[in-house]
């Protein structure tokens, strides 16, 4: 049953539709505290402050499967903010939210990065990303 829920919330989301489920683990995602993800980052809901970077009507989320690219495997699920920081740049963060069997798990930082085109540059932590946006930004 697990898997079923899975491949339908996978297929869904290939298909462009956000399922009730995909729009709750949105809800979940913007509402971790962004010090349980970086102690270094005060205790504010995610959304509010990514709003303090950047535009929150200008930040897209979605559903995936962490980045590991549909290749067959099983990934965990995460929820994406897209922030388009202008001349092709884009920053990205990814919040893993529940493991291969589509169990909820503690929030954690998956992925962090800023690129262009397929260049892309990772960060350890959500300070050291924030700062970076902080300069396209300007």
């Amino acid at each position: 049953m697990k898997r079923i829920t899975f491949a339908l919330i996978v297929g869904l989301l290939a298909s462009g539709a956000v399922s009730a489920a995909g729009q709750d683990l949105i809800a979940v995602a913007k509402g971790v505290s962004v010090a349980s993800l970086d102690s270094n980052l005060p205790a504010v809901p995610l959304e509010r402050w990514l709003g303090y970077l950047y535009p929150p009507a200008a930040i897209k989320w979605e559903v995936n499967d962490c980045g590991e690219g549909g290749d067959g495997r099983q990934a965990p699920t995460c929820v994406e903010a897209i922030l388009a920081l202008g001349s092709g740049t884009t920053a990205h963060a990814s919040i893993s939210l529940l493991d291969v069997e589509g169990k909820r798990i503690t929030p954690g930082v998956w992925d962090l990065s800023i690129g262009a085109g397929y260049s892309f540059t990772g960060f350890k932590t959500l300070h050291q990303w924030a700062e970076q946006i902080r300069k396209h930004v300007r």
